[in-house]
């Protein structure tokens, strides 16, 4: 029975990481039932409870080594792991658990990765000289593949897959409106406006003003309701509060205790979504909920190209009247888009299934030695 070591950005609530894993063990043990998987983890406990799975901490790092020392393959990713913006710490750390990994002699994946960006002298150092002693490395898009060659990254071959949350099967909009009643919020106007914030440094208070007189005007012409959808709490519900503040008309806002699956199912029940957390997309497009996305990292950028969309706007940058227009349109048109996403994703889930193939058959290479 192969046991299989991840390391990324877990046990910290936030729901595009988790649902990651949940992609993560999805993939595997859609190959194989049996794989056994560890996760190193913020919290151990809720990592467990959440996946089922084993954890161990991430500053235990005495476990980690025994936890290496069962393994049979060491997965670093998904989501954007290698990237120096919020600091160096991260991406020191990262990298870290990657180098003991071969200090094991444990085959090593990048897997799923979204690279950049790689800024401070510290990443650019560190990211060559560790990912290429790695021994496969797999990205989420075609923009981190050039920006890891860029930062001299030449073995092993890169390999552009898709995210790994994009494995998990849609939710309903049946699941997302029972969760709506359970929190007292079935009563929803229609159409649903899904908002997804995240705090950003750079965002200007221009943008938030224009954020929230776009959605008024939509729940003016509409008689619709704003729902914020915070996908890491308590920092996205601070967010949301900011903008809900500037609104004129009432926006609800979603709080509490959910996991990344219930998180999901509460995009599924919305009309459409207005996104600015990377996996509030995903959520979006995998349930074929037209989305209206905004701009805080390439990252997003990347998605949107891969979806036929292009940002409204950015956290510096925006337009009420642009925002309105682009939500307006997203409803009026939500059958093509739905058969649009429909068609994208029908390649995006095999190249995201990809990297489980992919990861299996270099560990059975190694085991074969």
């Amino acid at each position: 029975m192969a046991e299989i070591l991840v390391s990324g950005y877990y046990g910290f609530g936030n729901a595009g990481d988790e649902a990651i894993l949940g992609g993560i063990i999805t993939a595997f043990r859609d190959i194989d039932p049996s794989f056994k998987f560890t996760v190193i983890s913020g919290k151990a406990a809720s990592t467990r409870q959440v996946h089922g799975v084993e954890a161990v901490s991430r500053g235990d790092f005495r476990a980690i080594w025994k936890a290496m020392g069962r393994a049979d393959l060491l997965l670093s990713g998904g989501g954007s792991l290698l990237q120096d913006v919020t600091g160096t710490k991260s991406i020191v750390y990262y990298l870290g658990i990657v180098t003991l990994g071969k200090l094991r002699r444990l085959p090593t994946v990048f897997y799923a990765q979204g690279i950049g960006p790689v800024n401070r002298l510290v990443g650019r150092a560190l990211v060559p000289l560790v990912a290429n002693a790695v021994d496969l490395i797999m990205v989420r898009d075609a923009e981190s593949a050039e920006a890891i060659r860029r930062l001299g990254v030449s073995r092993p071959e890169v390999r552009v897959t898709a995210d790994a949350a994009l494995v998990l099967p849609p939710s309903t909009r049946a699941e997302g409106e029972a969760l709506l009643e359970a929190h007292g919020l079935g009563s929803c106007g229609r159409p649903l406006i899904g908002v997804s914030v995240r705090p950003w440094k750079f965002a200007t208070a221009a943008a938030v003003e224009a954020l929230a007189d776009g959605l008024d005007r939509v729940v003016q012409e509409t008689g619709g309701t704003v729902l914020f959808i915070p996908m890491q709490q308590p920092h996205d519900v601070e967010a949301a509060r900011a903008v809900a503040a500037r609104m004129r008309s009432r926006a609800l806002l979603f709080e509490g205790d959910v996991t990344y699956r219930e998180l999901r199912a509460l995009t599924a029940a919305c009309d459409v979504l207005v996104g600015m957390r990377y996996h509030a997309l995903v959520f979006a497009a995998v349930n074929r909920v037209p989305l209206v996305g905004l701009s805080y990292d390439p990252k997003n950028d990347s998605l949107l190209r891969l979806l036929g969309e292009t940002a409204v706007g950015t956290t510096q940058q925006l337009d009420a009247g642009r925002l309105r227009a682009a939500v307006l349109d997203a409803l009026d048109r939500a059958p093509q888009i739905r058969e649009r996403y429909d068609r994208v994703l029908a390649q995006l889930v095999p190249r995201s299934r990809e990297n489980a193939r992919l990861a299996v058959e270099l560990m059975k290479r190694w085991q074969a030695r």
